[in-house]
């Protein structure tokens, strides 16, 4: 149990706020969950946690669904499956996107599990390098890795479109954000004008995604850089109706953004590979997007 800064107190361990066993099976999420009482709007948990003593790293805790009252509420979060190691942790209170309870790296006691046995990994038997050897049960087309997509936030974004023009390489179309809103869990702002997505429509009605600068600045005042490609998918004939400015109500695009802020609280996202995806209103001319971040865990196991 700790105590907040605002006299909010946070608790885990007991029936209702389970922590994971002293050991976890390699590979294996481990679910941490903490109770705040009393209930305050802007409340957010994060779980820090570190694995043989390394770096501090974040998991965003989420509200369980109809788990809390008047006095108390309970949140979640899914710590990513580890190979092997032992892994210290600690729910930490935040508000308004600052810390307002005890972190990790403040604690000397803290919960902690241990990954397996704690002994390492006997290695597999692979081919040499160079031979042509058939590949060993391990590329046996299973997938091989745990992982998890946390989300962030969901948003909206106008654009002003302005079409360059047909190229060797594909139409070109330059769209300009105007304006836009973010929100999240744990954190929401706007979307600072200036930024675009400078496109190139392909033939099969694919368009590449070019963002090179998107500002996003949280309600604290912290400023995100981002940028990012993908894939805006308008059809197999996307692009001889993309030439005579006729588009599909709400085509899809998916894309892979990356974030740069100079904000402690939200350094981890420097580290973070993020997974953007939605559909464009174009008629209103408005982007809608989802984002989580993607985060590997252990190698999965064998049955």
């Amino acid at each position: 149990m700790r105590q907040a800064r605002d006299g909010s107190v946070i608790r885990w361990g007991e029936a209702d706020t389970p922590l994971p066993p002293g050991v976890v099976a390699p590979g294996v999420p481990a679910s941490v969950t903490v109770a705040v009482s009393p209930v305050r709007p802007g409340h957010a948990i994060t779980v820090e946690y570190r694995v043989n003593g390394g770096p501090v790293r974040q998991a965003i805790a989420l509200p369980v669904p109809g788990a809390h009252d008047a006095n108390a509420r309970l949140f979640r979060a899914l710590l990513p499956g580890q190979p092997s190691g032992l892994v210290d942790f600690l729910p930490v209170l935040r508000f308004a996107g600052q810390s307002i309870s005890p972190c990790l790296r403040d604690s000397h006691d803290c919960p902690r599990y241990q990954v397996g046995s704690g002994t390492a990994p006997v290695p597999t038997a692979s081919a040499t390098p160079g031979s042509s050897a058939t590949p060993g049960p391990e590329l046996a087309g299973e997938p091989r890795w745990d992982w998890n997509a946390r989300f962030l936030w969901t948003g909206s974004i106008g654009i002003r479109k302005e079409v360059v023009g047909g190229m060797p390489d594909g139409l070109r179309i330059n769209w300009y954000f105007t304006e836009g809103r973010f929100v999240g869990p744990d954190h929401e702002g706007i979307v600072l004008p200036g930024g675009g997505d400078f496109m190139r429509i392909r033939q099969d009605g694919i368009g590449i995604v070019n963002v090179i600068t998107e500002l996003l600045q949280t309600r604290t005042g912290a400023r995100l850089y981002c940028s990012y490609g993908g894939i805006f998918d308008l059809g197999p004939d996307g692009y001889a109706r993309a030439l005579r400015d006729d588009f599909d109500a709400f085509p899809p695009f998916v894309t892979s953004p990356t974030y740069t802020t100079a904000d402690q609280d939200l350094a981890w996202l420097n580290r973070a590979q993020c997974l953007g995806l939605g559909r464009v209103d174009t008629k209103a001319m408005r982007i809608e997007f989802d984002v989580y971040a993607v985060g590997v865990g252990g190698r999965k196991r064998a049955e």
